[in-house]
């Protein structure tokens, strides 16, 4: 199986590929924006596109990717807001279109090592008789068997997101 192609990157922009003319919110972007789409398609594709290999952004936690996205690129235009009903409604068709359940399985054990690895690192540790130090050894020891889980689902979303012609030649991301 591989991963659906939405946007190409030639060079260092991102541009639409022909679903981009096809799908409705896609096309209304390009339609109501006619002078800021690509920098409305670099944010929605930086923030849906679940290939690392082409999404610097993709293992940033979800709560915090907006944030850093839109502090690390140039999305400034006159006339739109990321607020934009056409512009939320890009972004849910993408993350609708990209999700699986591999990409599912993953977002849930990534978020579950990431909140794991939150608490080891926040909690203090108390002893005696009603402190945690039971608990916090518990999550360390469970930490492995979790992170194997993730390895699993990564390599799987991975092996999801290649992409290959007859004789296993590999394809560039703008071929996919």
């Amino acid at each position: 199986m591989e991963g659906i192609r939405l946007f190409d990157i030639v060079g260092s922009t991102v541009v639409p590929t022909e679903h981009c003319y096809t799908l409705t919110p896609l096309k209304r972007i390009m339609d109501l924006y006619p002078h800021d789409y690509l920098a409305i398609y670099q944010y929605v594709f930086y923030m849906t596109c679940p290939n690392p290999k082409f999404n610097p952004f993709f293992n940033i936690p979800s709560i915090d990717k907006e944030e850093v996205i839109m502090n690390n690129i140039d999305i400034t235009g006159e006339g739109f807001s990321i607020e934009d009903d056409e512009i939320i409604s890009a972004l849910e068709l993408c993350t609708r279109l990209y999700d699986t359940p591999t990409s599912r399985a993953y977002k849930g054990i990534s978020t579950m090592l990431d909140n794991l690895a939150t608490y080891m690192a926040t909690t203090t540790v108390e002893h005696g008789r009603d402190g945690n130090i039971t608990a916090l050894v518990n999550a360390a020891a469970k930490f492995e068997m979790i992170r194997g889980s993730f390895k699993g689902a990564y390599k799987d979303l991975m092996d999801e997101q290649k992409g290959s012609v007859r004789g296993g030649t590999r394809l560039g991301y703008d071929q996919l």
